[in-house]
């Protein structure tokens, strides 16, 4: 037999066709319109990192170039080289011929204000040193000495030597007896360093231009500060990183030139070998050959997207929720007519077809011809129903109400009748206060029972319901009933089965309490050996050790997976609590029956000790 199709009513296809097809549309044109944006916005963001990595190059060209032409304006200085062929002379006579440190000072002097006069009064140069070959030294700028030095000792000397005249920039070093620019604490400096030689061609001394890195990348550290999102990083002609100075850094971004194929002064977006997406732009100082690098992070070029996300998520939210209104509104206005037939069909029922009494179906007129037609049809098909089934309809209605009976005859709710009859006579003695707290009483009770479906509860909430429940069956039973609760505070917000305690009191009332009273009942609770214990201690001694016996042969014996299967949270009985305990804790239940004390049967029950329900469900997750 074929599988019928799921069925919906008009309103709804009416409701999804038209809320489908505006929402498509919407869905389209904000996701053109934020494609579009997100593309100007990245287009945008490449542009500025081109432009920014061209200034920065060009800044610190320039701050190169500068060094560059003061080393150029001393190598080429006819004044200079002069004074110092004489300088160095005489300073290697100044160990035997006093004159000859004299005559070097002046030499020196000469060079220093030379110098002085080439980088200016504001000293566009941190320092000047000039070595001869034999390693005296005369230094001008913040410092105004001569000095001896081991050339061949120097890190940069072989590398000097082998350039030939050619420039050599510098690691940036640290040097605390120079000033660094105002406001910086780096202390960290380049020189650019170069031979000189003679006419000859043969070397005669080496030029070292010092300047503060603050100074070299000035602008470098304005833009890095004013845009924290931007990372600049400058390799020099060696591929070592010069900047940031100040840090130090394992990331290597000139590899990723090579490795992802770029080209100059084109920003693009790459992943990193530590797998960052960012926007990468580098450029070149061709006669550096250094490289300006520009970075900035994929989340921080896509920061301004989050604001125009975020207001089409609002205008698309209202848009979504006035287009549901609207078409809510056009197929319920579509409808109203269906609606108004199938409310008047729905009218048409037992009840009314037995009436004696005859009743009209409500008009669901209509302004389309065949809806009209329809509603006259099942008005005619109603009446037909009175006149040829109304006897064959009361039939089945007397089985109906039969089964009804007899299903109802299977309820014996016997202390619910119980209860309503005590309030019976309570009402006809005029014992009003103590039917309002009766009817309290079961109120809560009824509402604990019929709550959902937890299956552990706390203690002294299982306590407090249990005592609603006494509180009625003392109300039957008057002063034939004491009932003691003696409820250890630690054992309180103890998590235990819910009900657990009332078919225990129930089994009491129905075999212990068979005695002459007063009947006591005594609820006590207590801890042991890291489990939580319960006893329900009765006076009747009606349990025999034979029944004893008999009954925990039964329990240990049930077929768990049989007996599982119709059980229920809200169940009586013995067997329930039996078996719920055992659901709960497995081989940690605990459940006894002691009658060894003449005249009392104590029923202790327990297991272990949960203080929430996460604890418990964390133990047992399939639960």
């Amino acid at each position: 037999m074929a599988k019928s199709p799921k069925q919906y009513s008009q309103k709804m296809y009416l409701f999804v066709i038209y809320g489908l097809f505006i929402l498509v549309l919407l869905g389209i044109f904000f996701t053109f319109t934020y494609t579009h944006y997100k593309n100007n916005t990245i287009a945008e963001a490449t542009k500025d990192s081109e432009n920014l990595c061209t200034s920065l190059s060009n800044a610190v060209t320039t701050q190169l170039d500068n060094m560059s032409t003061i080393s150029m304006s001393i190598v080429y200085s006819n004044a200079i080289k002069s004074n110092f062929k004489e300088f160095s002379r005489m300073y290697r006579q100044t160990g035997t011929n006093p004159d000859a440190l004299v005559a070097s000072r002046e030499k020196a002097t000469s060079i220093q204000e030379i110098v002085t006069a080439i980088i200016g009064a504001y000293q566009s140069a941190s320092e000047i040193k000039l070595y001869t070959m034999d390693g005296s030294c005369v230094e001008t700028g913040y410092w105004m000495r001569t000095s001896k030095v081991d050339l061949e000792a120097m890190d940069w000397y072989k590398e000097v030597m082998n350039l030939n005249g050619h420039k050599y920039f510098t690691m940036p070093f640290y040097n605390k007896n120079l000033p660094s620019k105002e406001g910086s604490k780096n202390h960290k400096f380049i020189s650019l360093i170069r031979m000189f030689l003679d006419t000859a061609g043969k070397p005669e001394g080496i030029v070292e231009v010092v300047q503060d890195c603050d100074t070299i990348f000035s602008l470098v550290s304005q833009m890095e500060h004013s845009n924290p999102d931007i990372k600049v990083t400058v390799y020099n002609s060696r591929h070592e990183k010069v900047y940031p100075y100040a840090e130090s850094s394992s990331e290597n971004y000139y590899a990723e030139i090579n490795r992802n194929k770029l080209s100059t002064n084109n920003g693009q977006f790459i992943t990193t070998k530590d797998g960052n997406s960012v926007l990468f732009t580098y450029n070149t100082l061709d006669e550096y050959d250094w490289a300006v690098i520009v970075t900035r992070t994929q989340q921080s070029v896509y920061l301004p997207l989050l604001n125009y996300r975020t207001m089409v998520i609002i205008i698309g939210g209202f848009s979504i929720i006035l287009t549901m209104i609207i078409c809510f509104y056009i197929s319920q206005k579509l409808t109203k007519p269906l609606e108004k037939l199938t409310r008047a069909t729905g009218k048409i029922t037992i009840n009314r077809v037995l009436s004696e009494e005859k009743v009209n179906l409500t008009s669901a007129s209509s302004n389309i011809t065949e809806l009209s037609i329809l509603c006259d049809s099942i008005r005619n098909m109603y009446e037909k129903l009175r006149a040829t089934s109304q006897e064959v309809l009361l039939s089945r209605s007397e089985e109906t109400r039969a089964k009804l009976q007899a299903t109802q005859s299977l309820i014996n709710p016997h202390f619910l009748y119980n209860s309503l009859t005590n309030i019976s006579i309570m009402a006809e003695e005029d014992m009003n206060e103590d039917i309002v707290k009766l009817c309290g009483a079961l109120c809560d009770y009824f509402r604990y029972i019929s709550s959902g479906q937890e299956m552990i509860v706390p203690l002294e909430r299982e306590i407090f319901y249990t005592e609603q429940y006494l509180k009625c069956m003392k109300f039957r039973f008057g002063d034939e009933l004491e009932y003691k609760i003696s409820i250890s505070q630690e054992t309180e917000s103890f998590f235990i089965p819910k009900l657990l305690i009332q078919p225990i009191i129930e089994n009491a009332f129905k075999y212990a309490f068979c005695t002459s009273p007063p009947w006591l009942l005594t609820i006590r609770s207590y801890t042991q050996n890291q489990l939580w214990l319960l006893e329900i201690e009765d006076n009747g001694g009606t349990m025999s050790n034979e029944k004893k016996q008999k009954l925990m042969n039964l329990y240990e014996n049930l077929d768990m997976n049989e007996e599982l299967k119709s059980m229920k949270i809200g169940g009586m009985g013995l067997k329930n609590v039996y078996l719920r305990l055992k659901l709960l804790y497995g081989e940690k239940a605990i459940f006894k029956i002691e009658n060894a004390y003449p005249g009392r049967t104590i029923f202790i029950v327990g297991g272990p000790i949960y203080y929430s329900r996460e604890d418990y469900y964390h133990e047992h997750p399939k639960l």
